[in-house]
């Protein structure tokens, strides 16, 4: 299954933009962004296709990801 990437004008940012921070690093085309409060991570800006976001979709108010029909990454569990 490909993850779905989304435009710039698909990612709104409802609430809370002024508490993010950006973690870049290498070549710097990647762009991870970071709650400064609690430290979630809800999307970042691709490497692969530059100026285009993946989203953490924990952070999307409505969806429960536990019951999507899609690949859960547990990184907790590794």
């Amino acid at each position: 299954m490909t993850p779905h990437i989304y435009s710039p004008e698909e990612l709104v940012v409802e609430s809370g933009a002024d508490q993010l921070s950006v973690y870049q690093f290498g070549s710097g085309v990647a762009k991870h962004y970071f709650c400064k409060v609690c430290g979630i991570y809800p999307f970042h800006q691709t490497m692969r296709k530059a100026g285009y976001y993946r989203v953490n979709v924990g952070c999307v108010n409505g969806l429960e990801p536990l019951v999507m029909p899609v690949e859960v990454f547990d990184g907790k569990s590794l």
